[in-house]
């Protein structure tokens, strides 16, 4: 085997919107479900360290992505790569897939997308605490990568902790809306709700839905059973007869996707402020998300800040399951590209060019600091960009 995996379990940021959960308390007791991958070999000494973490998107489940981490480890212990991957992370969302069963009960009637990207940064610190794996320092690099809502989740948590990461690749991120767009949503959605299956009188009555009917029956092969086997299990119904359900039930699909309308517009404000490298990736034919977000995302992060902007060729918004070999490749050239851009700041961080020499650091931080020459001071960011039109105007009022 290429890696270990052990499927762990952590308490979810115990600070969560109005409405969370049922009863009120129960926000401060919630669990979050996610996969570690570990690497079984070392990287060599010239190698850049590479730790990644996966967020999926509404409806899904941490395993979607087990076979492009596993493709991933492949190309890293290949020798063809000039990075190693070491520990990876894959989370189930609040209401998704393994931490749905765990907080059977609980959860209320909005789940908050930020919400999920302090879940995220939670589990990150947890891992770093108890493990040590997962740092983000100048020998192993984290960059998280997530889907749909995952993509606005990855963007959101690197906004709210830039320090724990290296980058995002964010793959058809739902991070835009306006009226219109609000207006064309909720307009499909009703249908989709009619769509929508999370029981079934048989395991095969559930596999010949995701198979044949759902929208999933365009994934990849392999991708479709590594999320079918995580995603369908067996109970009893209310007569105690067998069934068989999904662990993401319809109401948390429900509930996922309205809170995009309360979500989205926080993530729209903190797009410029993200100070990591984002490599933006969207189907070519995907519609999903409204056309113009595309142009308008890539305008709203920082020019300095945005890495990549890649369209696949005759991609749907559900690329990464659909056509998940494009995007491995695309995420090991983030890697490569991130791998060579680090190495070449390296000399330009002041602890790394003094050497650490405390003495040396101090005087050149404080004194650049007092003199205001902000621009040798290491962290200072002194560089501009919003996208939104900050002036004052007068509002017309009626005496």
């Amino acid at each position: 085997m290429l890696f270990t995996l052990e499927t762990k379990q952590v308490k979810a940021h115990p600070t969560r919107a109005t409405g969370s959960t049922l009863v009120a308390k129960d926000a401060e007791d919630l669990t979050i479900v996610y996969n570690k991958y570990k690497s079984n070999r070392p990287r060599s000494k010239s190698q850049l360290c590479f730790n990644l973490v996966f967020c999926h998107g509404t409806g899904f489940n941490k395993s979607v992505w087990n076979y492009l981490i596993k493709v991933l480890y492949q190309i890293s212990q290949s020798g063809d790569a000039p990075w190693h991957l070491d520990t990876v992370i894959a989370m189930d969302a609040i209401g998704h897939g393994d931490s749905s069963l765990a907080n059977e009960g609980k959860l209320g009637g909005v789940y908050m997308w930020d919400d999920g990207a302090k879940d995220v940064n939670d589990i990150i610190k947890h891992e770093i605490a108890t493990t040590g794996d997962m740092e983000n320092n100048f020998e192993t690099r984290t960059v998280i990568i997530g889907h749909s809502m995952g993509g606005f989740i990855a963007l959101y948590a690197a906004f709210l902790e830039p320090a724990l990461f290296d980058a995002v690749v964010a793959i058809e991120p739902v991070i835009y809306r306006t009226n219109e767009t609000e207006a064309r949503f909720n307009k499909s959605f009703k249908k989709l709700i009619g769509l929508m299956m999370d029981a079934f009188d048989t395991e095969q009555d559930a596999r010949d839905y995701f198979e044949k009917y759902s929208f999933t029956k365009r994934f990849q092969p392999d991708v479709l059973q590594d999320y079918i086997a995580d995603e369908i299990y067996k109970t009893k119904n209310e007569e105690g007869n067998n069934v068989y359900k999904t662990k993401c039930s319809k109401v948390s699909q429900v509930r996922t996707y309205l809170s995009s309308f309360l979500s989205i517009p926080k993530g729209m404000l903190a797009l410029p402020s993200i100070r990591v490298p984002v490599f933006h990736v969207v189907g070519g034919d995907a519609n999903w998300n409204a056309r113009e977000s595309v142009e308008w995302i890539r305008s709203a992060i920082r020019p300095d800040m945005l890495a990549g902007a890649t369209n696949i060729e005759k991609g749907q918004h559900l690329v990464n399951s659909e056509q998940p070999d494009e995007v491995i490749k695309i995420i090991n050239d983030a890697l490569v590209k991130r791998d060579q851009d680090f190495k070449s700041t390296l000399s330009t961080i002041p602890e790394i060019g003094l050497k650490g020499d405390r003495k040396t650091l101090r005087d050149q931080q404080y004194n650049s600091l007092l003199n205001l020459d902000l621009d040798n001071v290491y962290g200072f960011d002194t560089k501009k960009h919003s996208p939104f039109d900050t002036s004052v105007k007068k509002a017309n009022s009626k005496l």
